[in-house]
C-alpha cells in the first residue's frame, strides 16, 4: 500500500493500517505504531490539498507534493484539536472560567482533516467539544440554530470560537442503541420518520456531507483491495450501481449521516439528534441509506463477535427500515455502497464482518436493484 510505504519513508516504520477515507485527489490513511519513540496514531494524506500550516512531514516528488504525514493530534486542518485533547491546557481554560478540578478529555470521533468530537468530563458533567476547520465553526453554529428553529432537537451551542471550536452539552434522553432494544422496530422508525420530516423544514443554504455515491469507484477499489478474494464479485457491482447512485430530484435539508447512534429517545419521540455537523442540503435517500447501512453493518459486527441478541435487534430495525425507505433502485444502490464502505473499515479488525457486508451489498443489488 502506497500510504504505508510513505509512512515508513518518513518515520522508519510502516505501522498498522486502521482506516482510510477518501479525501481530495487521494485519501487520508490512519495508522497505529504500537511501540518505540514513534508510538501513537499517524496519518498519511495524499489529497494534495493545501493546508494553512504544515505540522508534520511533507513528501515531495518530481511533480510536486506527494503526501503530508502527521502525528495525532497535529492535524494541520484542525489546529484546535491539540488544545481540545491537552488536559493541562484545558485545566487552564477551566480555571480562567472559574472552575477547577481534573478534566478528562476523550476523543469520541475523529475524521482527519474534517472534524473531531472530544468529550470533556469535570465533576461528572460532560461537555462535547466539536473541533472543525476554523472557516467552518460559524456555519456549524448556524446549522445547530437552524435545526432548533425547525423543531429538530439538536443540542444548543453553549460556546464557540472562530479557532474551530463548538461546545454543546450532553444529549437528553436514552441512547438509540439502548432504546432500540426496548422498543419495537415499527415504533422506533415512526419516531425517525417524524424526525426526517422535521429535517426537511430546516432553513439552510449549507451543503450536507457529500453523498457516498460521489466516490463509487473509490469504495469499490478499496473493498477489493481489502478482500482480494472477492475482487471479481466486487467488480460486478460497478455496472449495477453506477446508473443509480446520482441524486434524484432537487436537494433537500437532511442530516447527512443519520443512524441509530446519532439519536436519543424520550418516550415515543427523538429527544436529541447529535452530529448535525454533516447536515445541510443534500439527498434524502442518503439519510435512508446511511441508516439502513449502519444498522446492517452494526448487526454484522455483533454477529461476528457472537452478540446474537444485539445483532437480531439491529437486523429487525434494518429490515423494517428497508421496507419503508428502500423502494427504488436509487436508495437501494446507495445502501449497498454504504455497506461496502463499512466493509472497508471492518476488514482490518473483523474480516468475517467485512465478508458479511459484501454479501449483504450483493444481495441488495440482486434483489432490489437489478429486479
Amino acid at each position: 500500500m502506497q500510504e504505508a510505504r510513505l509512512l515508513e519513508r518518513a518515520i522508519g516504520e510502516a505501522g498498522r493500517l486502521v482506516a482510510v477515507e477518501p479525501f481530495g485527489e487521494g485519501c487520508i490513511a490512519r495508522f497505529t505504531v504500537d511501540a518505540g519513540e514513534n508510538a501513537g496514531e499517524w496519518f498519511v494524506d495524499t489529497s494534495r490539498q493545501a493546508v494553512p500550516r504544515e505540522t508534520g512531514f511533507v513528501v515531495r516528488g518530481a511533480e510536486g507534493l506527494v503526501a503530508r504525514i502527521w502525528r495525532h493530534p497535529l492535524d494541520p486542518r484542525l489546529p484546535a484539536l491539540r488544545t481540545a485533547v491537552d488536559p493541562v491546557k484545558l485545566a487552564r481554560i477551566a480555571a480562567a472560567a472559574g472552575t477547577s478540578g481534573e478534566i478528562e478529555a476523550r476523543v469520541l470521533a475523529y475524521r482527519p482533516g474534517r472534524r473531531a468530537v472530544v468529550r470533556l468530563t469535570q465533576h461528572g458533567v460532560h461537555l462535547f467539544v466539536k473541533v472543525v476547520r476554523p472557516s467552518e465553526a460559524e456555519s456549524l453554529v448556524d446549522i445547530h440554530d437552524a435545526c432548533r428553529a425547525a423543531n429538530v432537537p439538536a443540542p444548543e451551542v453553549v460556546h464557540w470560537s472562530p479557532a474551530g471550536i463548538v461546545v454543546v452539552p450532553d444529549a437528553a434522553g436514552t441512547a438509540g442503541p439502548v432504546a432500540a432494544a426496548r422498543t419495537s422496530p415499527g415504533a422506533l422508525l415512526d419516531a425517525v420518520d417524524d424526525l426526517r420530516e422535521r429535517f426537511l423544514a430546516v432553513d439552510t443554504t449549507r451543503i450536507a456531507r457529500a453523498s457516498v455515491g460521489t466516490r463509487l469507484e473509490w469504495h469499490l477499489e478499496r473493498i477489493a483491495a481489502a478482500l482480494p478474494d472477492r475482487r471479481g464479485e466486487v467488480a460486478e457491482l460497478l455496472p449495477a450501481l453506477a446508473p443509480h447512485v446520482r441524486r434524484i430530484g432537487p436537494p433537500r435539508s437532511v442530516h447527512g449521516d443519520l443512524h441509530i447512534g446519532q439519536l436519543f429517545f424520550t418516550g415515543p419521540r427523538v429527544s436529541s439528534v447529535i452530529d448535525v455537523d454533516t447536515a445541510g442540503l443534500g439527498d434524502p435517500a442518503d439519510d435512508a441509506a446511511a441508516f439502513v447501512g449502519h444498522a446492517l453493518a452494526s448487526a454484522a459486527r455483533n454477529a461476528a463477535a457472537g452478540r446474537d441478541d444485539d445483532a437480531a435487534v439491529l437486523e429487525g430495525i434494518a429490515t423494517e427500515a428497508g421496507e419503508r425507505w428502500l423502494r427504488d433502485p436509487h436508495a437501494t444502490a446507495l445502501t449497498s455502497l454504504h455497506l461496502l464502505a463499512h466493509g472497508i473499515r471492518a476488514a482490518e479488525r473483523s474480516p468475517e464482518a467485512a465478508h458479511r457486508l459484501v454479501d449483504r451489498a450483493r444481495e441488495l443489488v440482486r434483489d432490489r436493484v437489478r429486479r
